[in-house]
Protein backbone atom coordinates (compact mmCIF):
# COMPACT_ATOMS: atom_id res chain seq x y z
CA UNK A 1 0.00 0.00 0.00
CA UNK A 2 1.35 3.38 -0.97
CA UNK A 3 2.08 5.83 1.76
CA UNK A 4 0.09 9.11 1.59
CA UNK A 5 2.43 11.93 0.66
CA UNK A 6 1.40 15.09 2.57
CA UNK A 7 3.44 18.21 1.86
CA UNK A 8 5.49 19.43 4.78
CA UNK A 9 3.74 22.85 4.96
CA UNK A 10 0.36 21.21 5.51
CA UNK A 11 1.64 19.21 8.47
CA UNK A 12 2.87 22.29 10.34
CA UNK A 13 0.99 25.18 11.91
CA UNK A 14 1.55 27.21 8.76
CA UNK A 15 -0.64 24.76 6.92
CA UNK A 16 -3.67 25.82 8.95
CA UNK A 17 -3.29 29.45 7.92
CA UNK A 18 -2.87 28.41 4.28
CA UNK A 19 -6.13 26.48 4.46
CA UNK A 20 -7.85 29.41 6.20
CA UNK A 21 -6.71 31.84 3.49
CA UNK A 22 -7.94 29.49 0.78
CA UNK A 23 -11.33 29.21 2.47
CA UNK A 24 -11.49 32.99 2.93
CA UNK A 25 -10.69 33.49 -0.76
CA UNK A 26 -13.47 31.05 -1.68
CA UNK A 27 -16.01 32.90 0.49
CA UNK A 28 -15.02 36.32 -0.87
CA UNK A 29 -15.10 35.16 -4.47
CA UNK A 30 -18.55 33.61 -4.01
CA UNK A 31 -19.83 36.87 -2.46
CA UNK A 32 -18.36 38.90 -5.31
CA UNK A 33 -19.91 36.53 -7.85
CA UNK A 34 -23.32 36.87 -6.14
CA UNK A 35 -23.14 40.68 -6.08
CA UNK A 36 -21.82 41.24 -9.61
CA UNK A 37 -24.36 38.87 -11.16
CA UNK A 38 -27.27 40.44 -9.29
CA UNK A 39 -29.87 42.09 -11.56
CA UNK A 40 -30.27 45.14 -9.31
CA UNK A 41 -26.52 45.75 -9.33
CA UNK A 42 -26.40 45.50 -13.12
CA UNK A 43 -29.34 47.90 -13.46
CA UNK A 44 -27.68 50.38 -11.09
CA UNK A 45 -24.31 50.36 -12.86
CA UNK A 46 -25.41 50.14 -16.47
CA UNK A 47 -28.34 50.42 -18.77
CA UNK A 48 -30.18 53.52 -19.95
CA UNK A 49 -30.35 55.14 -16.53
CA UNK A 50 -27.35 53.67 -14.79
CA UNK A 51 -24.72 55.20 -12.57
CA UNK A 52 -22.12 55.70 -15.29
CA UNK A 53 -24.62 57.40 -17.62
CA UNK A 54 -25.47 60.01 -14.97
CA UNK A 55 -21.77 60.40 -14.17
CA UNK A 56 -20.97 60.98 -17.87
CA UNK A 57 -23.71 63.59 -18.22
CA UNK A 58 -22.50 65.40 -15.10
CA UNK A 59 -18.94 65.53 -16.40
CA UNK A 60 -20.09 66.77 -19.82
CA UNK A 61 -22.19 69.49 -18.21
CA UNK A 62 -19.38 70.60 -15.90
CA UNK A 63 -16.94 70.72 -18.80
CA UNK A 64 -19.28 72.76 -21.00
CA UNK A 65 -20.59 75.22 -18.41
CA UNK A 66 -17.65 75.45 -16.02
CA UNK A 67 -19.69 74.67 -12.89
CA UNK A 68 -21.18 71.59 -11.22
CA UNK A 69 -24.67 70.39 -12.09
CA UNK A 70 -27.47 71.62 -9.85
CA UNK A 71 -30.28 69.16 -9.01
CA UNK A 72 -32.98 71.34 -10.63
CA UNK A 73 -31.06 71.64 -13.94
CA UNK A 74 -32.35 69.86 -17.07
CA UNK A 75 -29.06 68.37 -18.22
CA UNK A 76 -30.31 66.91 -21.51
CA UNK A 77 -31.81 70.21 -22.67
CA UNK A 78 -28.72 72.15 -21.59
CA UNK A 79 -26.33 69.86 -23.45
CA UNK A 80 -28.38 69.91 -26.67
CA UNK A 81 -28.67 73.73 -26.79
CA UNK A 82 -26.49 75.43 -29.42
CA UNK A 83 -25.36 78.92 -28.49
CA UNK A 84 -25.48 81.63 -31.18
CA UNK A 85 -24.70 84.66 -29.02
CA UNK A 86 -22.62 85.83 -26.05
CA UNK A 87 -25.31 84.54 -23.69
CA UNK A 88 -23.35 81.38 -22.95
CA UNK A 89 -23.71 80.49 -19.26
CA UNK A 90 -19.98 80.11 -18.77
CA UNK A 91 -19.31 83.59 -20.12
CA UNK A 92 -22.30 85.66 -18.96
CA UNK A 93 -24.39 85.08 -15.82
CA UNK A 94 -27.90 86.47 -16.33
CA UNK A 95 -28.81 86.34 -12.63
CA UNK A 96 -25.85 88.49 -11.57
CA UNK A 97 -25.74 90.42 -14.89
CA UNK A 98 -21.99 90.13 -15.16
CA UNK A 99 -19.34 88.04 -16.78
CA UNK A 100 -17.56 85.22 -15.01
CA UNK A 101 -14.27 86.40 -16.50
CA UNK A 102 -12.30 89.38 -15.32
CA UNK A 103 -10.08 91.98 -16.85
CA UNK A 104 -7.87 94.82 -15.78
CA UNK A 105 -9.36 98.08 -14.44
CA UNK A 106 -7.28 100.13 -16.82
CA UNK A 107 -6.33 99.33 -20.37
CA UNK A 108 -2.99 97.70 -21.05
CA UNK A 109 -0.26 100.13 -22.20
CA UNK A 110 0.49 100.03 -25.88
Amino acid sequence: MAKLQIPRILRSKKGQSVVEYILLLAVLSSLAFAVFNNRRFKDFMGGEKGFFLSLRKGIEYSYRYGRPVSPDEDVDASLSYEYQSKEHDTYYNKKETKSRFFGGITAYPQ
